[in-house]
């Protein structure tokens, strides 16, 4: 039965100290002659008095809940264990409830500012399910939120966290204690994600100048280094370079899809890749860049699609420059494709010195630096990351010729 007044309402909260007395929070301390200090979130958190004593404005927790007496359950926890919420902190801070019933007042509440965590039911009057989380992270994912679901909601409860929500509570399987920690966890997480997104921000801006700004400049550079090899009797220190600099381009190049792939939200969407496509355009690319290469594709047009994304692309690539890269003289790169069911095997072999067998275990890991790494091994640990991905696999053996031969198996599109 829900009330017909749906306007909210701010308890008073006595929290329980650790030497059992009691103390009482008002919900609008209002205070005159003070300055403000912001959290990292922006809310206000500490004043500094008059006197130069500091206060801290009281935490403000929002519950979403038409039910009266779910609501006045979860507001007695937090009466009798709401103590523990200022514990192991530098400055005690109290807090405060406020309650409302529709989605529509919570929103309204937090668009004021001044809240900071969410306790929300899902099955509200104005809203049901799904939406009501959806509508909520739409408006406030700033805020950390911890959803409250029923006891057939278990599933929906995960499904809340992988959508944005921090944690989720079974009503019924919750007591104060349980509930703090809970409140406690998802502010902290809720502000290590923010952390993280503003080092991702401040990433993605160094990658783009990397792959950019750098990029070009590094292949002007180059091209006035080939003009000097070809006018001049000694080129030996000119085409030491021009190694130099493509190795530079080489590693703007892997900047940018190897931070795509850690920083990417979640697991990769996937879809069907042709693989013919992504082959074709990678060797082109290689003998532009390599006009010595010689390349030995498939025999037969490859009319297959792999689940994958755009990043395919970085996978052959990198291996077909690894490929070239350390081989004298003319290099010779094969390339084969076998399909089997469900299962692609493409190889890419060399004819240059080969990989030892004592390094082909860590060969793809980042801190990779070997001799064949003149990507730093930058371009190799992303062909194992994004393989695994993808659901396959990547390994390295003895080619015919000589040299190395990588294999990756990946599955095939359904």
């Amino acid at each position: 039965m829900h009330s017909e007044d749906h306007t909210r309402t701010e308890t008073d909260t006595r929290t329980e100290t650790d030497d059992g007395t009691e103390t009482a929070t008002t919900p609008d301390a209002s205070r005159t002659g003070s300055n403000t200090q912001t959290g990292f979130d922006g809310r206000a958190e500490t004043r500094i008095e008059p006197d130069g004593s500091l206060d801290v404005a009281p935490m403000t927790i929002l519950l979403v809940e038409d039910n009266e007496g779910d609501a006045r359950l979860i507001e007695e926890l937090l009466q009798m264990k709401g103590g523990l919420l200022t514990r192991d902190t530098t400055v005690s801070r109290d807090f405060r409830v406020e309650h409302v019933e529709r989605l529509a007042d919570a929103l309204a509440i937090v668009g004021d500012g001044g809240v900071d965590i969410v306790l929300l039911d899902l099955m509200l009057p104005d809203s049901r399910g799904r939406e009501t989380l959806e509508q909520f992270l739409d408006r406030t994912s700033d805020l950390p939120i911890i959803v409250m679901t029923g006891l057939n909601d278990r599933e929906f409860g995960l499904e809340a966290v992988k959508r944005g929500a921090q944690d989720f509570l079974v009503k019924g399987e919750f007591d104060g204690e349980l509930l703090v920690r809970a409140i406690k966890y998802a502010i902290e997480r809720k502000k290590n994600e923010r952390r993280l997104a503003a080092r991702t921000e401040e990433l993605e801006i160094l990658t783009r100048i990397l792959h950019h700004d750098i990029r070009n400049d590094m292949n002007i550079v180059r091209g006035r280094i080939r003009m000097g090899i070809e006018q001049v009797d000694d080129s030996a220190s000119f085409e030491a370079a021009l190694s130099n600099v493509e190795h530079a381009i080489e590693i703007t190049e892997t900047v940018e899809p190897l931070l795509e792939s850690i920083t990417g939200d979640g697991e990769l969407e996937l879809e069907p890749v042709s693989l013919g496509h992504v082959l074709d355009q990678e060797i082109r690319k290689l003998k532009s860049s390599y006009p010595e290469v010689t390349v030995d594709g498939p025999a037969e047009p490859v009319g297959v699609e792999l689940r994958a994304n755009h990043m395919l692309s970085s996978v052959f690539g990198n291996l077909l420059n690894n490929a070239v890269q350390h081989n004298d003289d003319d290099p010779l790169v094969d390339v084969r494709v076998d399909v089997d069911n469900e299962w692609v095997r493409v190889t890419v072999a060399d004819d240059g010195p080969g990989i030892p067998e004592s390094r082909r275990a860590s060969l793809f890991d980042h801190n990779n630096t070997g001799k064949r790494s003149s990507d730093t091994g930058l371009g190799l640990h992303l062909v194992g990351r994004l393989t695994d991905e993808y659901g396959g696999e990547v390994s390295v053996t003895d080619s015919d010729r000589g040299g190395a031969a990588f294999v990756v198996e990946l599955p095939v599109a359904a």
